[in-house]
């Protein structure tokens, strides 16, 4: 059977240095970030079954393809508007020196890292 892979996150988020109370506010904040985009994520995946229907039709009208993609854009902004400000606030949780060692694409809106620190994602933490 193999061990647990090794994912280079992970070499960071040891650099990093992390007190257990940096720990469990960043999971506090993980938490209130997914709660807080559940609905429109869901919504998102709805909506992008929607638009793969629509594209399927050969009578599609094109306005309603350009709606469904509109919806689509508006929800992917908000999710991105949140996830710029849940970064934000998680930097405020980490010290100057902790700061300067984020991994390049962090604060970009799409850095998903923080979901592959022990404990917080699929597979990761489980020894």
């Amino acid at each position: 059977m193999m061990g647990s892979m090794h994912h280079p996150m992970e070499d960071w988020v040891r650099q990093l240095n992390l007190t257990a109370e940096q720990m469990a506010r960043l999971q506090e904040m993980r938490e209130a970030y997914l709660r807080d985009t559940l609905v429109w994520r869901n919504e998102l995946v709805i909506k992008r079954f929607d638009l793969r229907d629509l594209w399927r039709n050969p009578q599609v009208d094109p306005n309603q393809v350009l709606a469904k993609q509109r919806e689509i854009s508006e929800l992917e902004s908000k999710i991105q508007e949140r996830a710029v400000l849940y970064q934000l606030e998680m930097r405020k949780v980490l010290t100057p020196e902790q700061i300067k060692l984020l991994p390049p694409g962090f604060g970009f809106g799409g850095f998903r890292g923080w979901r592959m620190m022990p404990g917080w994602g699929r597979g990761m933490g489980r020894e």
